[in-house]
């Protein structure tokens, strides 16, 4: 009987790579002023689907987390750093009419806080907004400009989004989203924040 052989290709393998993760980069929580100072948190939302939408939202607390004040307004559309900065300005307003004399200002915005901390002088803001923005600082008695991580500026973000669906100043009974923002910040909540494709530091 005739043998017949075979030969057959060397086995091959595959690697299977699960897709990347983001990697947890931070820990990210609001934290309250210390005694005798109050603090705002600022937002800017800018939509650039063609719906022309933009909004301000803000919100000022006392050193235990308590809530004095808190806005979000629809705004005309323009840049991501003039509305901000329109959002800044608001939340300066408002603070100086109530009393507000000792603030710590904290955005997520690291271009404009670095613009008004004087360590850079890049800007995205007109130069007269800027000037605006220095006289109203100078009228507090004590004002300190810091940054934040979007995560730590979550309040202030659910503020803009609300604006869309009810311009206002809120003084007592807040929108729901909202005070669960609130409420996490003043329960000390921790948010990670992720390094994304792209992202730096």
């Amino acid at each position: 009987m005739e043998t017949l052989a075979i030969s057959l290709p060397p086995a091959t393998s595959a690697t299977f790579h699960q897709p990347a993760q983001p990697a947890i980069v931070a820990f990210v929580q609001w934290r309250p002023p210390r005694p005798g100072f109050y603090k705002l948190n600022f937002d800017g939302s800018v939509h650039h689907d063609g719906s022309g939408r933009a909004s301000i939202g803000g919100v000022i607390r006392d050193c235990y987390g308590s809530t004095m004040l808190a806005f979000g307004e629809t705004t005309p559309h323009a840049g991501v750093g003039e509305v901000e900065a329109r959002a800044l300005i608001r939340g300066l307003d408002l603070a100086l009419q109530n009393g507000c004399n000792r603030l710590v200002v904290e955005g997520d915005d690291l271009t404009l806080v670095r613009l008004l901390r004087g360590e850079s002088e890049h800007t995205r803001i007109p130069w007269e907004m800027y000037n605006h923005i220095i006289e109203l600082l100078s009228w507090f008695q004590d004002v300190e400009v810091q940054h934040v991580y979007r995560e730590g500026n979550q309040a202030a973000d659910a503020l803009c989004h609300e604006a869309y669906r009810c311009s206002n100043v809120w003084t007592d009974i807040l929108p729901e989203e909202v005070w669960l923002k609130l409420e996490d910040d003043r329960h000390g909540v921790v948010h990670p924040r992720f390094r994304r494709p792209g992202m730096k530091g």
